[in-house]
């Protein structure tokens, strides 16, 4: 399976570096526009199916895609964004702020301890992992495209390259980004990594992400 995955277009979260998570947010009018350009960079190329996250974001990014190539959108909530809980629609510098010790705790453990009524990294690797192999089981010679989320994709990058989920952070993921992967049984291959030449100059004078919350 060759398998693109796209982040979704801007949201204004991203713009203010709040913690999304699962919050079902619009793109900003910044991410409308990246959304149209991902689509005009992939009209040349083949795909066989478009599978999105369910939340709103993600839907938007993919349906530009969807009316260029004529496919249906196929929703899978397996590819949302981790949710962190009572985080969410907060900053960083506030959560730790206000939560030291909740924050002590999750920094000394951040794979494996979540945010207050949120989920753990190593929850959202397993949902990453289930949702490759059903996918792949799907499609093991086709063309696919997902769209889904920057935490997502970094948690996904770590589980196929077999690296600690400790180093996500490791990887940039803009949004609007292409990543690609080669699967096949039982080997990953990264073949690009947020690859973003279809976005050039659209940014050029606007605001744009600075600080990768997730």
């Amino acid at each position: 399976m060759r398998l693109l995955i796209a982040r979704h277009g801007a949201t204004q979260y991203n713009l203010d570096a709040r913690f999304t998570g699962q919050v079902d947010v619009p793109l900003s009018p910044l991410g409308e526009r990246q959304s149209h350009a991902l689509a005009e960079g992939l009209a040349g190329v083949h795909l066989d199916a478009l599978i999105s996250s369910d939340l709103r974001r993600a839907l938007a990014t993919a349906a530009p895609i969807a009316r260029l190539h004529g496919l249906d959108v196929q929703r899978d909530p397996d590819l949302r964004e981790i949710s962190v809980g009572s985080w969410s629609d907060r900053t960083w510098e506030a959560i730790r702020t206000e939560e030291p010790e909740v924050v002590a705790r999750f920094e000394a453990d951040s794979v494996n301890v979540a945010p207050p009524g949120g989920e753990s990294v190593a929850q959202l690797r397993d949902r990453a992992a289930r949702a490759l192999d059903r996918w792949y089981a799907a499609y093991p010679e086709s063309d696919v495209l997902w769209v889904t989320h920057g935490g997502f994709l970094a948690v996904l990058l770590c589980h196929v390259l077999g690296m600690d989920l400790t180093r996500r952070w490791q990887f940039r993921r803009d949004n609007a980004s292409l990543t690609e992967l080669a699967a096949t049984e039982g080997r990953v291959i990264l073949v690009r990594l947020n690859d973003t030449r279809h976005l050039a100059g659209l940014s050029t004078g606007e605001q744009a992400e600075t600080s990768q919350v997730l």
